[in-house]
């Protein structure tokens, strides 16, 4: 019995390994199978003798087996440890706040010279950015005042945080010979008062070897970028603390939030007209009361640094009888006014200066940007309160004449920049040219020309053509809708022709089985020309697939969008099939190559009259991270059409030669050849 089963089991396991050898025999050296192969084969070559040894087939085996037990488990621990897809997603490892990132490995004081690179590196290594945060998280919309202090400035921080009672980003400017008695005091104060731990962002700045708060190694326009970079909110207030907002200046920026934020978004900066002082103390709180204490009693008068009392460029007699926002027309480039700003569009503060403000704004101004003064609110300067920081005679003159050479080299600079931007011959360069006419003429530029139809717009960098919510002044106008944008960054104009127009359709209704296009299906066509040249650029030179066209439905009158009806229990589409469309490289009928989009499968679910708008979007690398959002580059309107009933749709029509010749090319578009007329009543 037992030879029996041994015999058993041995016939057993050859059968297996048999069997392995038949795969291996198959699959790895796929023996022929008829004789005339095997003669051929035979006569030939001979396969390698490895292949046919035991120990080749017994690795072959192990390897399978190895595979797939290591499949198994990785398998096995994707599904149950509930590890998603995303955790294997690579990441950008130039984030600051990943660990692995690189600039995790720089020391505190190398970034800090990177970031401020005419402070001194000793100095900048003892700065402490949030030294003191506040609890409160600030709108973004908001209005972050920025300011600098000292020991001895502490408690005007501490009353304007009180009157503010909003977002505060302020630097404490502390010597390495202060006591820490000084600095814990401070801190146990900040700790204590509701209104600074709850609004105040406090940055410590320690500089070594000097006693002075003021100096060369950290300047104070280097305060000023420290302050503004930590801020919280899109907008920002350079407020020194020996002023008082005598207004309640958060309830007119909450009033006009919107339209604000996009004068700053623009560029433009808000002016707070600010006030001094002559006789007296008595602080006004209307604009009524101010211009009577600036015209009768005299006890009050407009200040702004480095002119004449009443005679500077906020000009107090338009402010007087203005109830809106006005431009500033008489700039000079020492002006320095108390402004509100957008954080991230103006200009840094040159650092080479320990305090200039005026350098702060000359550049803005030069590219271009205005001066808005606010009609309603002021400021005016502390009685006999001294400024807030004290530079010697010696850095008074050698600021001045830095300030020369600094205001000839941003004239070249921002003139330059305009140039490459291609807004030179627009009204964007019309204050450099009133400012630095004498450079300009050494430069050799010339007069101005400005081109108003092709560059109207004065915001935004790169794509701006398009804004939902267009600031309208007397300058400036900007069309709802226009055929051509501008990309500002390759020079290039983008025109959206509708080389098809939609004429009828016959509406689907609620069901997804009758569902009739749009006759004839649209086409548009997408015309790229280089800036100053009239003819059009070559499409094999463009990145064709990043050009994206997004088709919505508006009624015929242009004025209402019509994409959505409600349909109880639920909202509905009213526009159906593929409102997205990638451009096609085809030839017109006359032969002529071009980029083309074509919307072959729209229908509309109930009749009426409509028109379509088609949208042009550019992507770009950042358009595809999470949440990303696309700029419009143009967008074009088509013809108005009607969508008929079943019973009154007329037909469908003949296909245009345009779309038979775009069949022929491979473009996946319905084509007619018969057309018979319906029956009529």
């Amino acid at each position: 019995m037992e030879a029996s089963s041994k015999i058993h089991r041995d016939e057993k396991s050859s059968s297996y390994v048999n069997r392995v050898n038949g795969w291996i025999d198959q699959y790895i050296l796929q023996q022929p199978l008829l004789p005339q192969q095997q003669q051929q084969t035979t006569t030939t070559t001979q396969p390698k003798s490895i292949l046919k040894s035991g120990w080749f087939r017994f690795l072959v085996v192990i390897y399978i087996s190895f595979s797939v037990l290591f499949t198994a488990v990785h398998f096995s621990s994707w599904v149950f440890t509930g590890s998603s897809r995303d955790a294997w997603t690579y990441q950008r490892t130039y984030d600051p706040l990943e660990p692995y990132s690189l600039v995790t490995d720089m020391s505190h004081g190398l970034k800090m010279s990177k970031l401020f690179s005419q402070a001194h590196y000793d100095a900048l290594k003892y700065i402490e950015p949030y030294w003191q945060k506040a609890q409160q998280v600030p709108n973004p919309l908001d209005v972050t005042i920025i300011t600098t202090s000292t020991p001895e400035t502490w408690t005007d921080l501490v009353n304007l945080a009180e009157n503010w009672n909003g977002p505060i980003s302020a630097t404490l400017h502390l010597s390495k010979f202060e006591k820490e008695s000084v600095k814990a005091k401070i801190e146990t104060e900040y700790q204590a008062n509701p209104s600074l731990f709850k609004n105040v962002d406090l940055h410590l700045v320690e500089t070594p070897g000097v006693k002075q708060s003021v100096s060369i190694m950290v300047p104070l326009n280097v305060e000023r970028n420290l302050a503004r970079v930590y801020a919280r909110t899109d907008h920002v207030c350079d407020l020194p603390l020996n002023t008082l907002l005598a207004t309640d200046l958060r309830q007119t920026l909450t009033i006009n939030q919107n339209k604000y934020a996009q004068l700053m978004k623009a560029g433009d900066m808000l002016v707070i007209p600010t006030f001094k002082h002559t006789i007296g103390h008595e602080l006004p709180r209307t604009k009524k009361e101010l211009v009577g204490l600036v015209q009768n009693e005299k006890s009050l008068a407009l200040y702004d640094p480095h002119y004449d009392l009443n005679q500077g460029p906020t000009d107090f007699e338009t402010w007087k009888n203005s109830n809106n926002l006005y431009k500033v027309t008489k700039y000079t480039m020492e002006y320095e006014p108390i402004v509100i700003q957008s954080k991230t569009v103006q200009p840094w503060c040159s650092e080479r200066f320990v305090d200039k403000r005026s350098a702060c704004l000359l550049s803005s101004y030069l590219a271009g940007n205005d001066f808005l003064v606010l009609p309603t609110d002021f400021a005016v300067y502390k009685p006999n309160a001294a400024a807030n920081a004290v530079i010697s005679d010696l850095d008074n003159v050698i600021e001045k004449r830095l300030y020369a050479k600094f205001y000839w080299e941003q004239c070249v600079y921002q003139g330059r920049q305009l140039d490459a931007l291609g807004l030179w011959n627009t009204i964007k360069s019309e204050h450099i040219r009133q400012q630095c006419s004498r450079v300009i003429q050494n430069w050799g530029k010339e007069q101005p020309n400005y081109n108003t139809t092709h560059y109207p717009y004065k915001t935004e960098p790169r794509f701006q053509p398009f804004t939902e919510n267009p600031v309208q002044t007397e300058d400036f106008v900007n069309p709802t809708y226009r055929s051509i944008g501008l990309d500002e960054r390759e020079k290039r104009t983008y025109e959206l022709v509708v080389c098809q127009q939609p004429l009828h359709a016959r509406m689907c209704g609620f069901g997804e089985k009758d569902r009739r296009p749009i006759d004839p299906p649209p086409i548009v066509q997408l015309i790229v020309k280089q800036q100053g040249q009239e003819n059009p650029v070559d499409v094999q030179m463009l990145q064709i697939p990043f050009f994206v066209l997004h088709v919505t439905l508006w009624s015929d009158d242009r004025t209402e969008e019509r994409n959505i009806i409600s349909n109880p229990p639920k909202c509905t589409r009213v526009l159906m099939g593929s409102l997205v469309s990638s451009p096609s490289l085809l030839k017109n009928p006359e032969g002529e190559q071009g980029l083309y989009f074509a919307f072959p499968d729209l229908s509309i679910r109930t009749e009426g009259r409509y028109t379509l708008r088609f949208s042009l979007m550019k992507l770009a690398n950042s358009d595809f991270q999470e949440n990303a959002k696309s700029k419009i580059v143009a967008q074009v309107f088509s013809d108005p059409f009607t969508v008929y009933s079943a019973k009154k749709f007329p037909g469908m029509t003949e296909s245009t030669e345009l779309s038979k010749a775009f069949a022929k090319q491979g473009l996946k578009i319905p084509i007619r050849n018969d057309v018979r007329a319906r029956k009529t009543d």
